[in-house]
This record gives structure tokens, C-alpha cells and sequence, in this order.
């Protein structure tokens, strides 16, 4: 068995399960929280340890419905344990609709979406490049942002609803072996779509085709949604980072096309820490903060 196998045997709803029964024979009073995966904590971590005052372990299951599963085992064996089960909504129907309410659901597609608010974004300018609201080039940089999230939502928008048109048929995407890159242009001038409908079936070769009707469909359901928040998230956060990294090497020059001031920022992205590197910043919903709180309360 390789190292991955090894690594993806112990990230199970079963083996995981096997671990908690263990760490609970010697403490009842814990907090057990689990996750789909591993970038998780770096962002429910803080939040948990800010909302609950409790000592806490966690595990990653891989996976969202190693999650589901496992919180069916210990709902059942262990109905008076302190656990805590966080996935993300992704283009699924809710959980809540099959009454699993003791289960964090994130009310947008994944937690990347609460890290590409324009309020979030806001928080990054003033801390990381030390601009206040009045600056211009504060202003400037929300102006980019705002602009350009718009035309990226616009360039994406097919994307979007292809994908979760085929989320709905179980179909195999494999998304995370296509960058943002794979389907736009992004500068700081504008945002450009470089993919058609055609050109999904090329990238994607073993899906069934959907109809133009079911995409158009699932477009107008999407439109009624905040895209920023029901559009697949590692895109969203993609997006974001690409923006920072611009803005970033612009509002560093000594000549500026966009910006009136230069501004020295030492932050160091990377879309690989991007989920830790802005995490202090990323919104917190009001539905995570009553979940938290009412885990403390059951102490």
C-alpha cells in the first residue's frame, strides 16, 4: 500500500469513527468536530475555539459523504456526545431538507465563498496594504474588485450551471484538475470567457450531454441566488486570489495606470494558503455563530 492509500485508508467515515470511539472512552466531555477535508480547520478553527470556549479535536473524513456517514453512526451509538459536522452545500440539495440539523451546512456553495464578499475583500485592503475607507486608492481597489467580480460572474455563469446540472446526474467532473485559468482571461482591465458550451464537452470528454433547455434552467435558478455565494466556491477564491496578485504588483509601481499612490505590501500569497492567509478576515455567517454557540451551551 502507497503512502496516498495509507493516507486516504484513515480519511473514512469507519476508521475515523474507530478513532473517536477511543478518544471518547477517555474524554466524554470533548468537543469532536469533523470535516470534509483537510483546509478546513484553517478556517472553522479560530471560530470554533472564539464560539464554544471548549477543548475540541477534530478529524478530516475525505469527503462529504464520509461526513454524512459518519454522523449517522454516532448520532445513533453515541446520541449524548459534543460533535460537531461541518460539509459544505455545494449545488446538493440541502441536508436540512432530510432533517439532519445537527449537521453545519454552509448557506453558500462551499466555505471559499465566505472569503470572497466585497466585505471581506474590504478587511484585506485596510489590514494588508494599510489603506483607510477615505484613501483613494482604498476606493480604487473596491471599485476594481467590484467590477470585475461582476464580469467574472458573467464569464462563469454557463460554467456554473453545466456544473451543477451535472452535480444533479452524479456525474464525474474531476474539477480539481481544471484551474480557473482553464476557462478565463482576468486582468485588471477586464474579465473575459475563453469556453463555450462546446468547449465543456471537450474539456470533459466522458459526460453525458445536457440539454440547452436544463442548462438555461438551472441558469435563472442561479440568477436568483447572490452568484458570489452560489457559485462554486474554489472559483470564487480562485478569482480572488488572482485579483490580490494584480492589484498587488500594480499598486506596487512606481507609475501606476490605476492607482494615484504607491503602496509597499508585504503580505505573500498563495492559492495553495490562501484558506489560512485570510482566514482572520473571511466572513462569519450568522448561522455558523448560532451553531457554535449552542455546542457551548451544551456543556
Amino acid at each position: 500500500m502507497g503512502v496516498d492509500d495509507l493516507r486516504n485508508s484513515r480519511d473514512n467515515a469507519t476508521s475515523v469513527y474507530t478513532e473517536f470511539t477511543r478518544l471518547y472512552k477517555e474524554n466524554e466531555l470533548a468537543l469532536y468536530c469533523f470535516f470534509e477535508g483537510k483546509e478546513d480547520i484553517k478556517y472553522y478553527g479560530i471560530r470554533i475555539e472564539n464560539f464554544t470556549e471548549s477543548e475540541y479535536t477534530y478529524r478530516s473524513c475525505g469527503g462529504k459523504s464520509e461526513v454524512l456517514k459518519l454522523y449517522k453512526i454516532i448520532s445513533y451509538n453515541y446520541c449524548n456526545a459534543r460533535a460537531a459536522y461541518f460539509i459544505d452545500r455545494d449545488f446538493d440539495k440541502s441536508v436540512y431538507e432530510d432533517g439532519m440539523s445537527a449537521i453545519y451546512e454552509t448557506p453558500c456553495h462551499s466555505l471559499e465563498n465566505f472569503y470572497t464578499s466585497v466585505q471581506c475583500f474590504s478587511k484585506i485592503i485596510r489590514a494588508e496594504f494599510n489603506l483607510t475607507e477615505l484613501e483613494e486608492n482604498f476606493k480604487i481597489c473596491i471599485s476594481l474588485y467590484t467590477k470585475l467580480q461582476k464580469e467574472f460572474h458573467d464569464a462563469v455563469e454557463l460554467l456554473n450551471a453545466w456544473i451543477a446540472c451535472h452535480t444533479e446526474k452524479g456525474s464525474k467532473l474531476n474539477l480539481s484538475n481544471h484551474k480557473l485559468s482553464n476557462f478565463i482571461d482576468v486582468d485588471l482591465n477586464q474579465v473575459r470567457a475563453k469556453h463555450t458550451f462546446k468547449d465543456l464537452y471537450h474539456k470533459f470528454p466522458d459526460v453525458p450531454e445536457i440539454p440547452q433547455q436544463e442548462i438555461d434552467t438551472k441558469k435563472s435558478e442561479l440568477l436568483a441566488k447572490t452568484w458570489q455565494k452560489s457559485f462554486r466556491g474554489k472559483f470564487e477564491i480562485e478569482f480572488l486570489y488572482e485579483i490580490l496578485r494584480k492589484i498587488i504588483e500594480e499598486i506596487k509601481k512606481e507609475n501606476s495606470s490605476y492607482f494615484k499612490d504607491r503602496v509597499k505590501v508585504v503580505i505573500s500569497l498563495t492559492l495553495k494558503t490562501i484558506i489560512s492567509d485570510l482566514s482572520q478576515y473571511a466572513d462569519t455567517p450568522d448561522c455558523l455563530r448560532k451553531y457554535l454557540t449552542a455546542l457551548r451551551s451544551r456543556l
